[in-house]
């Protein structure tokens, strides 16, 4: 039988002036139209009524059990079912959540990739953050240029794991980029970002540096000042003698880019910023050409406070791979 509905406060008010009158319990019932168990249980503590907390169904894991699935949640990339598998238990999915969800230092994450650097890559990386240290408002004049690819049904993997916080965080080395998709370059300054740019076919030095001169000479001045800073990885597009012909008879400075650096180029977290809007709520797309539309219109809607703040992240950055004797950063 289902729980009757809790008394409200005019209703106990009510109840107890009757009391006051010396009815019984089934003479108080009668009139307030409640069950004679509900009065009995008020008049009978009334000033504890309705505080008591139900206890609820019993767990149907036991506390060794909860446990065993912390045990084991603990910085594996298993899933909530796998884990349910491997305790044994005869529980539901949803049951073994609840635990994971409840607990403090369980926290699910996705895995972080990260470069492979060797210690020349280190040392080169510590040397750009040392010259580059007391940068604060000079970085406003970067120019942060990247490519990006993006799939009809989704960014690659779906790299989740349950991450403890008293253990270090799990990571991937992350490989050259491959596979087909959509290939975009963009840039982004601390005033404004440029026009989004599909890649069509490969892309070889003359097809970039057509790109990056027409991008150039239409957005930098406007979203950098004058005097602004170009920058770019060490693809060998990027490097050839062509490209860099163009740069110095332009007279345009071009930042020099410790290698396998992904974690400094603040354009990696507008691409994220980007994926999470174009694949919202697992979004995939029939044909490029809505993902291309989709792409053009959530560039657009990136928000440049945003991106300002990714700027003045770039002297924390720094300071973190100084302290990390070139290693990567959290970001």
């Amino acid at each position: 039988m289902g729980r009757g509905k809790k008394l409200t406060t005019s209703e106990i008010k009510h109840i107890l002036e009757l009391k006051r009158q010396n009815l019984s319990v089934s003479k108080i019932s009668k009139i307030t139209s409640r069950s004679r168990k509900v009065v009995y249980n008020l008049l009978k503590d009334v000033e504890n009524y309705g505080k008591k907390k139900s206890s609820g169904r019993p767990s149907s894991l036991s506390q060794r059990d909860k446990r065993t699935v912390l045990r084991i949640a603990s910085n594996t990339q298993c899933t909530t079912k796998q884990i349910m598998q491997k305790v044994g238990v005869n529980a539901s999915v949803s049951s073994v959540r609840r635990v994971l969800q409840s607990c403090k230092h369980i926290k699910r994450l996705k895995i972080k990739k990260k470069p492979a650097l060797t210690p020349r890559h280190k040392q080169e990386r510590l040397q750009f953050a040392k010259d580059r240290i007391h940068w604060k408002k000079k970085w406003r004049k970067v120019i942060f240029s990247d490519e990006k690819k993006f799939n009809l049904d989704g960014p690659d993997g779906l790299n989740y794991y349950f991450h403890d916080l008293r253990k270090e965080k799990l990571s991937k080395i992350r490989r050259a980029m491959g596979g087909g998709g959509v290939m975009v370059w963009a840039a982004i300054g601390y005033f404004g970002k440029m026009e989004i740019k599909f890649i069509h076919g490969k892309m070889n030095s003359k097809y970039y540096l057509d790109l990056i001169k027409q991008q150039i000479t239409k957005y930098a001045l406007c979203i950098s000042g004058s005097g602004f800073i170009y920058q770019q990885d060490n693809a060998a597009v990027h490097t050839a003698k062509l490209v860099k012909t163009y740069f110095e008879k332009e007279k345009i400075p071009v930042l020099s880019w410790p290698a396998r650096s992904p974690d400094i180029n603040i354009i990696e977290n507008c691409w994220s910023q980007l994926s999470q809007a174009v694949y919202k709520h697992g979004k995939q797309y029939e044909n490029v050409h809505e993902l291309k539309e989709a792409i053009v219109a959530e560039w657009s809607n990136l928000n440049q406070q945003n991106i300002r703040k990714l700027y003045k992240s770039l002297p924390n950055r720094m300071i973190e791979i100084i302290e990390n004797k070139g290693g990567c950063t959290h970001y």
